[in-house]
């Protein structure tokens, strides 16, 4: 039977829910949205940044897969584009090989919808949106992912990649509980903090909802990027809504000056595939002059100190926000948070000699905060 490619509907639900009850009885972990109306990202009214959902459904109306399209306005060299990302292009084809083909079907789709389109984060190379991607010709970079072990006990106790490595699984334990593995950790992070802290006239405030003010640092910084996606606070409202309790939203000012901001999440994880239980802190999205890029990563750093995390991890593309990071004593580790560059953002990128590190990336540009 042909397979049609339709926007989600709600009487679709149903439909939907047959699909990843398949999914899970078949093992797969991952399943489509329950709702035809994104919890994340809604289409709004007067709002740039929205969520559509399609889905690829067989006669009579069995869901086979679907995907998620994230339409956004960004700046690339100076001028305003619409592009697109791409999330959650699931097929049954994970699960039963006669419906393989539907993943390239909808990928096409998503092309057709906006060729300037773009995937990130992915979970590294052998995901099968990878692998999907790279077999349409797609550019595929991996972004910087940088670390700094706050509380090495904690950190010790749970980081699962020492935890499954052959023979290695009882070391984690004895340096946590020896005290060795602090002493090790506390002597790395004074050695890496080699800059002086930032000037005291810093003031940091936390707020609920992004103003006016960040509309003016917009409008002051944006042109120092030359591939950024808009950061003005209509759009910021939408990422980081006040109703939403995990952001911790940071303003830097300086001599009573805005210069920069973050978003942060301090989580209690539970069982992470990656980080075990850990109390983990990331710093999400930033924005400020890349001159003061460190002054962010320095109060943000701070602040999630202070709310006791174990680790603090940050994906940061641009060249200004991975130095500051180091700067800030982290350390740079095995990345599995890519970007994929449909073919034609990747001509429009090579156009405008856009090299991978001016690329104001991290996780604020992908599909949310989800994971952490």
């Amino acid at each position: 039977m042909p397979t049609v490619i339709r926007e989600y509907e709600e009487c679709m639900t149903p439909a939907v829910a047959a699909f990843n009850e398949r999914l899970a009885a078949a093992g797969s972990e991952w399943r489509f949205p329950a709702s035809a109306v994104p919890h994340w990202l809604p289409r709004r009214q007067n709002c740039d940044i929205y969520q559509q959902l399609f889905v690829a459904m067989d006669e009579p109306a069995t869901v086979r897969g679907g995907y998620c399209i994230k339409h956004e306005v960004y700046r690339i060299a100076g001028r305003e584009q619409r592009i697109g990302q791409i999330a959650l292009p699931l097929s049954e084809g994970i699960v039963d090989r006669r419906f393989a083909q539907v993943g390239t079907q909808l990928l096409l789709h998503a092309i057709h919808q906006q060729p300037l389109l773009y995937a990130l984060g992915m979970g590294g190379y052998r995901e099968p949106i990878t692998h999907l991607v790279q077999a349409a010709h797609w550019r595929v970079v991996t972004l910087p992912f940088h670390f700094r072990i706050v509380r090495p006990t904690g950190f010790l106790r749970n980081i699962q990649s020492l935890r499954r490595a052959r023979f290695s699984g009882i070391l984690p334990d004895l340096l946590a509980a020896s005290g060795l593995g602090w002493l090790g950790c506390r002597a790395a992070n004074l050695l890496l903090a080699r800059r002086p802290a930032p000037p005291p006239e810093l003031e940091t405030e936390r707020f609920d909802e992004f103003g006016d003010w960040a509309d003016r640092l917009w409008a002051d910084c944006a042109g120092r990027y030359p591939y950024i996606a808009v950061r003005n606070a209509a759009t910021l409202r939408a990422l980081y809504p006040k109703h939403d309790p995990r952001f911790i939203r940071l303003k830097v000012s300086q001599s009573g000056r805005p210069v920069g901001w973050a978003v942060l999440l301090a989580t209690d994880l539970d069982d992470h595939r990656h980080f075990g239980n850990m109390r983990l802190g990331s710093i999400v999205d930033v924005f400020a002059a890349p001159e003061d890029a460190e002054k962010i990563v320095f109060v943000a750093k701070r602040v999630l100190c202070q709310e006791k995390v174990d680790l603090i991890i940050s994906n940061q593309a641009h060249a200004s926000w991975s130095g500051a990071l180091r700067h800030c004593g982290f350390l740079g580790g095995p990345s599995n948070f890519l970007l994929a560059t449909s073919r034609k953002l990747t001509e429009l990128l090579d156009n405008a000699h856009i090299s991978t590190d001016q690329l104001h990336l991290n996780r604020g540009d992908g599909d949310g905060p989800i994971n952490l």
